[in-house]
């Protein structure tokens, strides 16, 4: 089973952070990152060895940068969107949630999340399980860079890993021998250096 969770493309609010505009749609860098994306997916393309990225189905989150950019994705695959809250972002900044130590060295610290994080974590969990039920392979999920990296820590089982997901970019994680396994983290073929944020 494999599930490609894919940040959205670049936001307003990444640009210029305003109040209230926490559910900002695309820049024009975003749309055409997005664009990228799914006719870049649309192409069959060759990831090394013959590998391939089939995707059977879609879901995003309801918020509009990920709508937008699932847009992209559905008109180029001729796929419908599911869309479910599951997949929305955090209120919060989750990296201002995670324990820290002073050096690499350091035994890992006690840790006990908050209530948002908590909630967060759980919400990412349920948003997993759905992908995993949904009986597809190759089921991509469009979210956001807070909830895909809190996805991968509830998939690791640790809080204590911290992800930069790039916009636009493929995160793999493939169900295989009782696990989960990372294959991708941020892969961005599909986009030139210039349309390259995070």
């Amino acid at each position: 089973m494999k599930i490609y969770l894919v940040r959205h493309g670049q936001s307003r609010w990444q640009v210029a952070r305003q109040e209230g505009e926490w559910n900002s749609p695309l820049t024009e860098l975003g749309q055409a990152q997005a664009e990228r994306l799914g006719s870049w997916l649309a192409g069959d393309p060759d990831i090394g060895g013959g590998d391939r990225l089939p995707v059977t189905a879609l879901y995003a989150s309801t918020y509009l940068r990920a709508q937008e950019t699932a847009a992209a994705v559905a008109g180029a695959l001729a796929l419908p969107i599911q869309s479910h809250t599951e997949l929305c972002e955090a209120d919060f900044l989750v990296s201002e949630r995670l324990p820290s130590r002073g050096t690499p060295n350091e035994p890992l610290p006690r840790y006990q999340a908050d209530n948002q994080y908590a909630d967060l974590k759980e919400r990412a969990q349920q948003a997993l399980n759905m992908l995993a039920d949904s009986g597809g392979d190759g089921v991509m999920a469009i979210s956001h860079g807070g909830l895909i990296s809190t996805m991968l820590r509830q998939a690791a089982g640790s809080d204590h890993l911290s992800f930069w997901i790039y916009n636009a970019s493929i995160n793999l994680i493939e169900w295989k021998r009782g696990r989960w396994h990372l294959i991708f983290l941020n892969l961005w073929d599909h986009l030139p250096p210039p349309f390259r944020t995070y």
